[in-house]
């Protein structure tokens, strides 16, 4: 999937080399004289095609905006919070997407009661489309295995992105989690919420977005919540007096 937004993006920039090397025959027809016209057009085509490919890739990997229009409804860069339910008990956690113009890279933590990392997952495959879906492979680290020893194991989730409006980017995504090896091996997570929290810039937001929505009201701690409580995720309640 990425290898196909890269060739289109070649084939542009070689289009507008190829027009831009028309024109500079047009504007200066005495060039097509020379002896040495051909090879120098090669290599001045060749330098202006890998410098404007490495302009461009550099341009879009550092604006928000431009990349987004890159991945389209699979641009998922960005802090997200998951939830599921097992066996009567609920369970959180964090995920950051980290994504450039070639891959897609995951990094995250589930957290306990405590909001502390009860795992942390890496993405070690892309992410694969598949029917519709996208599945990734990560290595998770149970750090609270009761097994013995902290050994990684793998899970792979699917995600079924919800559909976004109009240009803004994906919000909620729904997915499954199988869980090979480790003391959970055969864990099947078969309901996990993915949100995305778009002013988040750290764990931090997304934890105390949790906080207000798993703790009770008597275990809240002081925390700042000047980000949080702008987060179109945390419902506010109406002044209707």
């Amino acid at each position: 999937m990425p290898g196909s937004k890269r060739e289109t993006l070649n084939n542009i920039v070689l289009l507008v080399v190829l027009v831009f090397a028309l024109k500079i025959s047009q504007i200066l027809p005495g060039l097509r004289d020379s002896a040495w016209y051909i090879p120098m057009s090669m290599l001045t085509a060749t330098g202006v095609y890998v410098f404007a490919i490495r302009a461009l890739k550099f341009v879009v990997a550092h604006n928000e905006l431009l990349l987004r229009l890159y991945w389209g409804r699979l641009y998922l860069s960005g802090y997200w919070s998951y939830e599921y339910t097992r066996d009567g008990k609920q369970y959180f956690g964090i995920w950051r997407f980290e994504q450039d113009l070639d891959s897609i890279h995951v990094i995250g933590s589930g957290l306990n009661e405590r909001f502390s990392p009860r795992t942390i997952v890496r993405s070690v495959s892309p992410l694969i489309e598949d029917q519709g879906a996208y599945w990734v492979i990560n290595v998770r680290t149970e750090l609270q295995s009761s097994s013995g020893p902290i050994v990684p194991v793998y899970s792979k989730t699917t995600l079924i992105l919800d559909a976004r409006k109009g240009f803004n980017p994906v919000i909620i995504m729904r997915a499954t989690t199988e869980i090979f090896g480790g003391s959970s091996t055969g864990h099947l997570h078969p309901d996990v919420q993915f949100r995305k929290h778009v002013d988040a810039t750290s764990d931090e937001d997304v934890i105390a977005y949790l906080k207000i929505k798993h703790q009770d009201a008597s275990q809240l701690q002081p925390i700042s919540l000047e980000r949080v409580c702008n987060d179109p995720a945390i419902p506010h309640q109406r002044d209707v007096s």
